[in-house]
């Protein structure tokens, strides 16, 4: 079984390295040289990025190769491709997909979530398959631990696609059919639900994307669809997450919802929510709390939307800052699980966030 395989993998690894979930970083010690080469375009067969982060420990570039299964490891500075993290059972192997990976700032583990398509690609969300949540040291270039989430939701809800991290150590996991969130142990010890909705119902569209700033996770919530997405505040510090709605002014639409990332040039006041064909949306909390926000504007002009692309997440480079775009429509390749594409291009936003930042 999968599952056997990973945990047998696991739990060698930790007898060797231990658990180190609580190893707290200096943010001195993670500056990486600043970075503005401008919209850039990475030669990559088949990367197809669902999402992005910027690992500041090691100046390291970490995509969800989304159709692919596997994590590409991109050097920004020499523009190149430095490795490929493929998971034994899950890379190239339906129905699995990775789209949440995320570089821990509190202990320079990489987070990565692989999650099952059929929630995505089916009209009512059907919630079938196993998703994996793996720690992974880049350092060892090994696999910390995995956990099954499916054994959790036990099928009533699922579509998994981002995670997070606090400061006590613990992995947040969104599920967003009908909208979920589960908290790991830095050790891997155990996952539990920590936000469920009142009705679980795996045919509505819920939470999309997550982005951390001290003890305050904030969540993008499509609303099922609605036309009229909205942004929520949960306290991590909780033993239970209860949403809190962050009013914004003026109250524009957000739709099509995907990630939302917060990037660290701005000290968390200023958050980027992916709108898939629409563009990315500015909203700013002068204080940083996000009890409420000035939605500033949305940023549309963006060249890959004319080839097909849409807007998947955003990610910051040491200064600046790349909209991520990915091609769900292209033909996929006889014998492979995604398409023909090699260049794909990350579009520089920096100079239109600062403008509606003013």
């Amino acid at each position: 079984m999968l599952l056997g395989f990973v945990w047998l993998s696991a739990s060698i690894i930790l007898s060797a390295v231990g658990v180190r979930g609580h190893r707290i970083r200096r943010q001195d010690q993670n500056q990486c040289p600043p970075f503005n080469n401008g919209t850039i375009v990475i030669d990559s067969y088949q990367l197809y990025p669902e999402n992005a982060d910027f690992d500041l420990n090691q100046c390291l570039l970490y995509f969800g190769a989304l159709f692919n299964a596997s994590v590409v490891v991109y050097d920004p500075y020499r523009a190149e491709t430095v490795s490929t993290i493929e998971l034994p059972g899950i890379t190239r192997t339906k129905p699995f997909h990775v789209g949440g990976v995320a570089w821990d700032p509190y202990t320079n583990l990489i987070t990565i979530l692989a999650d099952s398509s059929i929630p995505h690609e089916t009209d009512d969300h059907e919630i079938l398959g196993d998703d994996f949540l793996i720690r992974y040291d880049p350092a060892k270039n090994e696999i910390v631990w995995s956990l099954n989430l499916t054994e959790v939701s036990q099928g009533q809800y699922g579509g998994n696609q981002d995670v997070e991290h606090d400061s006590h150590g613990h992995i947040y996991v969104l599920g967003t059919y009908p909208g979920s969130i589960l908290r790991a142990e830095a050790d891997g010890s155990s996952i539990k639900p920590w936000y469920l909705p009142d009705v679980i119902d795996h045919t509505n569209y819920g939470i999309t994307g997550f982005a951390a700033t001290g003890d305050i996770l904030l969540a993008s919530d499509g609303k099922n669809n609605s036309g009229s997405g909205e942004i929520y505040r949960f306290n991590m510090t909780a033993d239970k997450g209860t949403p809190v709605l962050v009013p914004k002014v003026p109250d524009e639409a957000i739709m099509s919802l995907d990630a939302v990332y917060l990037p660290p040039k701005y000290g968390g006041k200023v958050l980027l929510v992916s709108e898939h064909d629409r563009g990315v949306s500015v909203l700013r909390s002068a204080d940083g709390k996000w009890e409420s926000a000035e939605y500033l504007g949305r940023i549309t002009d963006d060249p890959n939307f004319a080839d097909g692309g849409f807007n998947t997440a955003t990610v910051e480079v040491s200064g600046s800052i790349y909209a991520v775009d990915e091609w769900f429509s292209d033909p996929i390749v006889a014998g492979t699980s995604a398409g023909n594409r090699t260049k794909f291009p990350l579009v520089d936003i920096t100079s239109q966030v600062e403008a509606l930042l003013g």
